[in-house]
This record gives structure tokens, C-alpha cells and sequence, in this order.
């Protein structure tokens, strides 16, 4: 289901079905709030395509020229297991609780994370920046091609 609210500029998308627990993003900003309700908000939902494939709800927009990212996406939800994207900046400074997550940042990308896991990958690369908060029980990153994943403030069991 998708509802276009023109007054206020941007879309609701919400699925029937299970909830999207893995994200793609291309160009955009995306925000990140703990809720027991699924629920994604895109303020100028013209300026992409959104499309869940493959059991991944994905952003991407239409003109990648200039400067990134060019659109915000809110998603309310308590369950992501993974999120990959390029030029697009996350924001998630509610700590976030699941069991297992995996972040690839790659084209610049960059964000904040604030989490509570078991286990928490991360994988950046080309240029990409990301500072991670929070605690977890073991944490797989990979860092390449001048990227840097700051984790002075988490609390980790064990490293890989």
C-alpha cells in the first residue's frame, strides 16, 4: 500500500505483509526510529523509486548528479537486519536493539549508529565514514579504500 499525502510532500509506504528487515539506499538520507510499528516515510517520494525486491525494500534515486544525499526517508521499525547503501548518509541516534545487524557503506557514504546487538557487522569502503555507539556481543568490520569506522564509544565482547 502506498498513500501520497501532497499536502504535506511526502509518501507512506507500508506493506501488508512481514515487514522490510533488509534496506538499499542510493542518494538519500535515512533516519532510523525504534517503533513496534512499521512504517517509512519519504518526503519527496517523486524524486526515486521505491521497490521491494528479493525481500529488500530499496531507495533509489532518479538523478545521481550532484551533490548526496538529495532526499530524506524516515523508517519506523524495531527490526533491520541489514542496510547497504551508496552517497547516502544514516542517522540513528535512538539506541537500536536487535539481535544481528549488518551495515555496508560504500561511495562516500556516512552516519551515526547507536545500538544494542549480539552481533553487529559493518562493512566500508570508498571513502566512507561511519561512528558507531552503543554495545555489542561481537563485531565483524571491514574497513577499505579510506574509509573510517569510529567505535570509540562501544562496548564490544568481542572483535573480528
Amino acid at each position: 500500500m502506498a498513500l501520497l499525502l501532497a499536502g504535506l510532500g511526502f509518501c507512506l509506504l507500508g506493506h501488508a505483509e512481514e515487514p522490510a528487515r533488509n534496506f538499499y539506499f542510493a542518494g538519500y538520507k535515512i533516519v532510523l526510529i525504534p517503533s513496534d510499528t512499521f512504517r517509512v516515510e519519504v518526503e519527496n517520494p517523486d524524486l526515486g523509486i521505491q521497490e521491494m525486491k528479493d525481500g529488500t525494500l530499496s531507495f533509489t534515486l532518479k538523478d545521481a548528479s550532484g551533490p548526496m544525499p538529495k532526499d530524506v526517508v524516515r523508517i519506523y521499525t524495531n527490526d533491520v537486519r541489514r542496510i547497504s547503501m551508496i552517497y547516502s548518509e544514516l542517522i540513528a541516534d535512538q539506541p537500536f536493539a536487535v539481535d544481528s545487524l549488518s551495515l555496508s557503506l560504500a561511495s562516500g557514504s556516512k552516519g551515526r549508529v547507536n545500538v544494542k546487538t549480539k552481533y553487529l557487522q559493518v562493512s566500508a569502503g570508498a571513502g566512507s565514514r561511519l561512528r558507531v555507539e552503543g554495545e555489542t556481543d561481537v563485531f565483524d568490520c571491514t574497513q577499505q579504500g579510506n574509509s573510517k569506522v569510529s567505535t570509540a564509544n562501544l562496548k564490544v565482547e568481542k572483535h573480528f
